[in-house]
Order: C-alpha cells, then sequence, then structure tokens
C-alpha cells in the first residue's frame, strides 16, 4: 500500500545500442500525463554535449565524462528538491549515475583523470533507494541494432552514421569493454543486487522490454494503472 512520503524512483540503464532510449520514450509518452509518474532525461540541462562522448582521445574523453557527470548532478538536485514537495510518486531516470564511472573505465583515461571524475562522483549526495533496470543484449545483437536502428531518410541517416563515427558508437572493442564494466560495477557487486532487475532483450522488441519494465515497477511500487492506490509498499521487502 501506499505510505506517506514514499516514492520509488527507477533507472532503465545500459550500453548504448540496447534500446534504452528507446523504450524510455516510450514509458514517457505513456506515462507522462498520469500525475503519478515523473521522468528525468539522461541529459536535463544541455541536450547536446560540447564534446563528443565515447572520444578515445583522452583529454576529450575525459572532458566529455565530466558533461556527463554534469549533467547528472543538475539532475539530482532537481529530483532532489521534487522529491521533497512530492509523495507517492513513480519517478523514472534515463540511466543511473553510476554509468559515468562504467563509460570513464572503457575510455582507458589516464588514472589521475580517472581518479578525478571517481572522487567528483564519491562527493554527491545521490538520491538513495533506487532501483536499476539493466537491460542487456549480446555484443553482436547491440551491434545490429546500432546499425540499423531508427527508419531514417538518406539525409538523415548519413548523419547519425557520422554522429555514430564521432561518439566510437560502432567500435565492437569500446562495445564489449563498456558491457565487461558493467558487469563488475552492477552484475557482480553483491549489494547492488538487491537494487537490480535484468533484462535479457536478445529476443525482445522494444515494445516487449517496456512490459517487462512495467511489470518490474508495478510489482515493487504496487501501482496498479488500474485504479490509485492510497497506500505504498516498503520497497525494503522485495529487495
Amino acid at each position: 500500500m501506499w505510505a506517506g512520503k514514499s516514492n520509488f524512483i527507477f533507472s532503465i540503464s545500459g550500453v548504448h545500442g540496447v534500446g534504452k532510449t528507446t523504450v524510455f520514450s516510450i514509458l514517457e509518452d505513456k506515462y507522462s500525463k498520469n500525475n503519478t509518474f515523473k521522468f528525468y532525461h539522461e541529459r536535463y540541462i544541455v541536450k547536446n554535449p560540447t564534446y563528443p562522448l565515447g572520444s578515445i582521445k583522452k583529454e576529450i574523453a575525459f572532458r566529455g565524462e565530466i558533461f556527463f557527470l554534469q549533467q547528472l548532478i543538475k539532475r539530482n538536485t532537481r529530483l532532489k528538491v521534487y522529491l521533497k514537495k512530492n509523495n507517492n510518486k513513480v519517478i523514472i531516470l534515463d540511466r543511473t549515475p553510476i554509468c559515468v564511472l562504467i563509460y570513464s573505465k572503457a575510455l582507458e583515461m589516464v588514472s589521475k583523470d580517472y581518479k578525478l571524475i571517481y572522487d567528483l562522483y564519491k562527493s554527491i549526495d545521490w538520491v538513495k533507494k533506487e532501483h536499476i533496470i539493466y537491460l542487456h543484449a549480446d555484443a553482436n545483437v547491440i551491434m545490429k541494432r546500432i546499425i540499423s536502428r531508427g527508419q531514417l531518410s538518406f539525409k538523415e541517416q548519413n548523419k547519425a552514421e557520422m554522429k555514430r563515427k564521432r561518439w566510437h558508437e560502432k567500435d565492437y572493442n569500446y562495445l564489449l569493454k563498456i558491457l565487461e564494466y558493467y558487469n563488475e560495477f552492477l552484475l557482480s557487486n553483491e549489494k547492488k543486487k538487491r537494487n537490480l532487475s535484468i533484462i535479457q532483450t536478445n529476443d525482445l522488441s522494444s515494445k516487449d522490454v517496456v512490459k517487462n519494465i512495467e511489470n518490474i515497477i508495478f510489482t515493487i511500487s504496487d501501482y496498479s494503472p488500474k485504479k490509485k492506490l492510497e497506500n505504498f509498499k516498503d520497497i525494503s521487502k522485495f529487495l
């Protein structure tokens, strides 16, 4: 049942190309007009990064991840204000803050630059009790999605291809590193598993993934799309 000042926070996470942005958009389109739901995008203040995310050039990689972390910090500040003023809400985030550490590791920036990002990450009072929904797929499946995603015109496809190259998206070894670090930071950490749901998306359509996410959200939050509940369940009972 719904209880007092409780809110549930879910973050949808996964490597680029797995379909995270697509399912986040579907959920937002479906529930954004529902007063119970609140959505927060990955790039909360500035939509276009100053530097290409995923760049293998060491200095640019550092600047790109600092930009990424800056966005998440700003989003976290806005989220904390929202939580103080609202209760009985289901909040859905595009990515979890730990993603900045995963991508920074995969870019193999120099140790002092990574340490600066890590120390800054650790210094932030991130919103607690976040439940991570991790979308996973095999590397070969993800690469096919990266190459084929979107029904684009010839001009748009060329533009998208330039962006993929600039953002390092079609580098198979880079993709493998990110998957490896997701495994290290999320799957191999027993403590994190208590707040983690994994959806294997290899053979699922975007709509199927959305259904799986809805099941997780509805089960943990006890929110019913058919009726408004008056109380809120304690998330610790399910973790």
